[in-house]
């Protein structure tokens, strides 16, 4: 029987991570280009270090702690704020595909989901990343504080604040998206008379 070679156990490895990793890599950066690159850098680092993988933790902890780590490296080399145009213009790419639901209803969740990027790219990559674990990716919070390698305490204070603020900054972009419905409103009500 022939064994395979370390680039198809790898293969079969990534596979059902590769896609998450990505996604994770996104709602981090914020931007298409920077993900795709996180995301490969991410894949090249766990293929360079598969044989030191023990299996001690799950592959999928020790795969978003790579990605984690890279994410980190990113932000410092940038130091810059996330750009939601680019974000808007690169046409961002979410995981759910549903086609059974109406126009109006999808116009809405695209919607909903542009707020949250932007409120998401206005947190600090430290309050950022346990929300995309933790509440976009499903990840456990034990997990999660591994991956991050933090106490599990410090990621439930730092999620606890995330999403603090989120409510915060989206409550403030609800007012403000409310404010421009009572001008068109009001405008209409003009014309009608």
């Amino acid at each position: 029987m022939l064994r395979k070679s370390k680039v198809d156990e790898f293969e079969s490895f990534i596979a059902p991570y590769e896609r998450g990793i990505y996604f994770t890599c996104l709602r981090i950066l914020g931007h298409v280009q920077d993900a795709e690159d996180c995301a490969q850098d991410c894949i090249l680092k766990a293929y360079r270090s598969f044989d030191s993988f023990r299996g001690d933790s799950e592959p999928s902890t020790w795969l978003y702690r790579i990605a984690y780590n890279c994410c980190i490296d990113h932000i410092k080399k940038r130091r810059g704020v996330i750009s939601l145009d680019a974000l808007i213009d690169d046409g961002v790419d979410f995981e759910d595909d549903n086609d059974d639901i109406s126009p109006y209803l999808s116009l809405e969740e695209s919607e909903r989901k542009r707020l949250l990027i932007e409120a998401l790219s206005e947190l600090p990559y430290i309050f950022r990343f346990p929300v995309v674990l933790c509440d976009l990716r499903g990840i456990d919070y034990d997990k999660a504080a591994q991956i991050m390698d933090i106490p599990l305490g410090t990621l439930k204070s730092r999620l606890n604040r995330a999403r603090k603020k989120l409510k915060n900054i989206l409550i403030k972009n609800r007012e403000l998206f409310l404010s421009s419905d009572s001008l068109i409103d009001e405008g209409r009500e003009i014309n009608e008379l």
